[in-house]
């Protein structure tokens, strides 16, 4: 399942969405298990982390219970400046760059450990970037509403409110469309789940095994080997995934090495030390590369085509670079090889978890009268035939293929369906992800489906327009700079 090439077949979708999917993953799903090539019963399993999409990876437990993550005022989260790199703007240097960092080494942590709720959201850059685009989102709420008069009492938790809607709004029109079957998100918002839960409590979910182990791991799909991440990082080599684990602080050492950057010798050995105490501030992301701000003019956002980064096409493949994950960033110490590759992770944990086939939902949701397209044995096999699009399963790969006939791994499936979907999650994948957005949004105790919602914040307020570019634009201050700010 891995490309042979660095760079796979690009797809219509903005590859930041690639890591705001990440990060919502992590605000829904916190699974503590170890890896183990056996099945572990369903019942055993659990998540540490709420299935609702209340942004607790964001907020923790509130400035009284968490108060290292916040200001002293208590209504503000703690940004951080980056290490200052001669020859680039001082502005990429400034307070509100990087995520918070302990700063110094302590029983606690590593000097480097970035003070969030869940320290996943520093695995990689790219999702560091995201969860620091939403602390400056939270810290800009906060302002406005301290300029607007808002009483001082109960001001976080007005300011807490509002964020989560917009966040749940941007799901619901922005990611979820891009990422599955729009017809199939309509008709679970518009109609109500079908499948999962469809009676439960409404403020007790649970999470399926079928998304956490399966239907959301989509994204694994989407990553590239390396992007053109700033005017100082510009091509590949530069931004390669590696060195976007390097730059973290959960999974590298936020220093770069003496080696040409991009080399091999540059993207091996991730978590060899010295290690750094903030992010070097030529490596600000540079966000128009990695969203659209084409519906926002002032935002000066326009990138030529060798500059904007579109995520990869949505199929059965991996690139190459995912099969040896630095074993920081998924919080192993395993030196075993297999255990690094993703697609074995996948296929692993799948089997731990006793997910259902592919076939096997497709008979359920066709039972339910559901409109679902489904694959036949050469659709599975085969793939569509597209040049540089999927994989084909022959017996010289799997010598057992023909026991896989009517059971395909789920997380497979899923991204065959995709495949056939021109990139997009489609018929079972669709559904599950669909549906367990509706009933994490409505288990929130702050829920976009309980209430009106009129967007209040960024450029397309006027619109009821919310989506990802709208939100950054906003969280740094409508400034084109301050979305670019190595450059000069």
């Amino acid at each position: 399942m891995t490309s042979t090439a660095n760079q796979p077949k690009a797809g219509d979708i903005p590859a930041g969405y690639t890591y705001l999917g990440q990060f919502v993953d992590h605000d829904m799903t916190l699974d503590p298990t170890q890896l183990d090539i056996n099945a572990t019963p369903i019942r055993d399993l659990q998540s540490l982390r709420s299935p609702t999409l209340d942004l607790d990876s964001l907020y923790g437990r509130g400035p009284d219970l968490d108060p290292d993550i916040y200001e002293a005022d208590k209504l503000h989260i703690k940004t951080h400046a980056p290490f200052p790199v001669p020859g680039i703007p001082a502005l990429a240097a400034q307070k509100g760059f990087d995520l918070p960092r302990r700063q110094v080494d302590s029983a606690a942590g590593p000097a480097r450990q970035a003070l969030i709720p869940d320290g996943r959201n520093d695995e990689n850059l790219a999702v560091a970037q995201v969860h620091l685009a939403f602390i400056r989102f939270h810290n800009r709420v906060v302002d406005d509403l301290i300029a607007s008069g808002s009483p001082s009492a109960g001001l976080f938790e007005r300011a807490q409110e509002k964020v989560v809607l917009h966040y749940q709004f941007l799901l619901r029109t922005d990611y979820l469309p891009r990422i599955a079957k729009k017809a199939v998100v309509d008709d679970v918002y518009d109609n109500g789940r079908k499948v999962f839960e469809v009676d439960g409590d409404p403020f007790n979910a649970t999470m399926p095994v079928e998304f956490s182990g399966a239907a959301f791991r989509l994204g694994h799909s989407m990553i590239r080997g390396g992007y053109s991440w700033n005017s100082i990082f510009p091509g590949f080599r530069d931004g390669h995934i590696f060195r976007l684990f390097r730059f973290s602080g959960t999974s590298g050492t936020l220093l770069p090495t003496q080696h040409p950057p991009g080399s091999q010798e540059d993207i091996d050995n991730l978590e060899s030390g010295p290690f750094g105490t903030a992010l070097p501030s030529n490596w600000v992301a540079d966000w128009p590369r990695l969203f659209d701000f084409a519906k926002i003019p002032d935002a000066e956002g326009a990138r030529a085509p060798n500059e904007f980064n579109f995520a990869a096409f949505m199929d059965t493949t991996l690139v190459n670079p995912l099969e040896s994950l630095p074993a920081g960033s998924f919080g192993a110490t395993s030196s075993v090889a297999s255990k690094r590759n993703l697609a074995f992770r996948n296929m692993v944990r799948g089997n731990m978890l006793g997910l259902p086939s592919g076939e096997q939902l497709f008979d359920v949701m066709s039972q339910l009268g559901l409109d679902v397209d489904p694959l036949s044995e050469s659709d599975i096999n085969n793939g569509t035939g597209t040049p540089n699009v999927g994989v084909v399963l022959t017996k010289a790969d799997i010598p057992r293929l023909d026991e896989m006939k009517g059971k395909t791994p789920l997380w497979f499936y899923i991204l065959r369906e995709a495949e056939f979907g021109s990139g997009k999650l489609a018929g079972v994948g669709a559904r599950i992800v669909a549906e367990t957005f509706h009933r994490a949004m409505q288990a929130s105790k702050i829920s976009l489906l309980n209430r009106p919602f009129q967007v209040e914040f960024g450029p397309g307020k006027g619109s009821n327009r919310f989506e990802m570019p709208d939100l950054l634009f906003y969280a740094y201050d409508g400034d084109p700079k301050k979305l670019n700010p190595t450059k000069d």
